[in-house]
């Protein structure tokens, strides 16, 4: 009984409702026609609002330039098409130069191996202690007030830091 009371509401449901792809095509598909038919159903009661809203913030009718205006929505037509279509060409062209120009050329190189001298160093502390860094899989940080590194206990110890210097 306890049990059942601390299940997630989603562990209630059938496996089926979680997992859409076990839902046959017929299944998924009537999710979708349901779906869409309800954003249309939302659309068409919120047309006459927005409507309503535009008419008062004096937006004038679509239909006014669009639709009984050809000539001038073709010329706009037009004039979007080809602005598409040259930015779509100049974007081809900067691709093919750069891959003309680097095709060959690897300029990514591995990063150089850090030893363990410049990891004392950056991090302030002693080498040793960057060994037990290294080695151990389960240990605590301890940090002063600026972030510097003043303690590492590791799991199996609990009590003193490992000859790390305070700063």
């Amino acid at each position: 009984m306890s049990r059942e009371r601390h299940q997630s509401p989603c562990a209630r449901l059938p496996e089926i409702i979680r997992r859409p792809d076990l839902q046959s095509r017929r299944q998924r598909g009537l999710c979708a026609l349901v779906a869409c038919l309800g954003w249309l159903l939302w659309l068409y009661l919120f047309l006459p609002l927005s409507t309503l809203v535009a008419w008062i913030a004096g937006i004038q009718r679509f239909d006014a330039y669009v639709i009984e205006s050809r000539e001038h929505s073709w010329s706009s037509l037009t004039v979007y098409a080809l602005t598409i279509a040259l930015a779509g060409c100049a974007l081809l062209l900067w691709a093919f130069y750069n891959y003309r120009r680097f095709r060959h050329v690897d300029r990514r190189s591995p990063a150089t191996a850090v030893t363990t001298e410049k990891l004392a160093l950056s991090f302030g502390i002693a080498q040793h202690s960057v060994d037990i860094l290294q080695d151990d899989r389960s240990l605590t940080l301890e940090h002063d007030a600026r972030g510097n590194i003043v303690g590492i206990v590791p799991r199996t110890q609990s009590a003193a830091s490992l000859g790390v210097p305070a700063s």
